[in-house]
């Protein structure tokens, strides 16, 4: 055996806020004469002799996660070897770090869970609505069309509104063309406690990528999917208005009456509908409700997000 002895050297903690604390354990492998030339130690030869095993059964991949033999929580997430230990050719240093380590450290890249991250943002949208006060219809639960008293919708009227971005990650072995077909669509029934239509797929991005992991390269996509979600949803808000009109199945040129010439004239201002083509008499404006693009299950798609 190219390793004839192993001494555990003074171990150091380190801890900084905000940030779990790093044990680290040294040691220092003492080599056979002769190794350098005729029997080389190898990797899994020094790390057998760190920990006591017989060559073989360790694998250097193998050893991540092992827990500190005082301080059970603290994982090894990090080994290094350093060969010409304080100058002689026939000593090997060996580091081992110990942290915090997820199971998911553990897992194949594509095999790890889905990573979800939130962030807020604002945007100027087009003010069609307002919660009305009073009773019946205070609180939330009732919204009237944002007009004047004439029930003439304000024109360019603008209002800022809160929009979360969800940044949904995840690795795949092949391109991930289902992410794809779901690109710009809206949620198409209740998705984390969102309404339908209130979330769209903004857009993804997509790399190539290599891992390292257990001694062979692996290669996959890694694609970020981001969906914003409004709570006023994302669908259309059209005012109901126009300068023509439906009657008895003909389109007709909206009319109003000239006072001072005493003759009917075509509407300077569009007129408002009542949400089938014929004159809103009721004076009670029309916002039609357009869906735009197109639907899709986010739960089949992206998976449930952690609760």
């Amino acid at each position: 055996m190219s390793v004839v002895s192993t001494k555990e050297l003074a171990q150091t903690f380190e801890r900084e806020v905000g940030r779990p604390a790093i044990v680290k354990r040294r040691f220092v492998c003492v080599l056979a004469d002769g190794t350098l030339q005729n029997d080389p130690a190898t990797e899994l030869e020094i790390l057998a002799a760190v920990f006591n095993t017989t060559t073989g059964v360790i694998a250097s991949s193998a050893i991540f996660g092992e827990p500190h033999p005082r301080l059970a929580a603290w994982k090894l997430r990090k080994f290094s070897i350093n060969e010409g230990f304080e100058g002689s050719p026939y000593h090997v240093e060996v580091v081992l770090e110990y942290g915090i380590v997820r199971d998911e450290d553990f897992l194949t890249p594509t095999s790890r869970p889905t990573v979800w991250s939130f962030e807020g943002s604002s945007g100027e949208f087009p003010a069609l609505r307002y919660f009305h006060p009073g009773t019946p219809g205070s609180g939330n639960g009732t919204t009237h069309p944002l007009t004047n008293s004439a029930f003439d919708f304000y024109p360019g009227l603008m209002t800022t509104e809160s929009v979360v971005l969800m940044k949904v990650t995840k690795n795949f072995s092949a391109f991930p063309s289902g992410w794809y077909a779901a690109n710009n669509s809206v949620n198409d029934a209740t998705y984390f406690g969102c309404d339908a239509h209130t979330i769209r797929v903004a857009g993804i991005d997509t790399t190539y990528e290599y891992e390292e992991f257990g001694g062979t390269v692996v290669k996959f996509w890694k694609a970020t999917a981001t969906l914003a979600y409004r709570q006023s949803g994302h669908n259309l808000l059209l005012p109901d208005v126009g300068f023509n009109f439906i009657d008895g199945g003909q389109k007709r040129r909206a009319m109003v009456f000239d006072f001072q010439n005493s003759e009917w004239v075509p509407s300077p201002n569009p007129v408002g509908l009542n949400g089938s083509g014929g004159l809103n008499m009721t004076g009670n404006a029309t916002v039609l409700n357009r869906r735009v693009n197109p639907e899709a299950s986010f739960a089949t798609v992206f998976g449930m997000p952690p609760t």
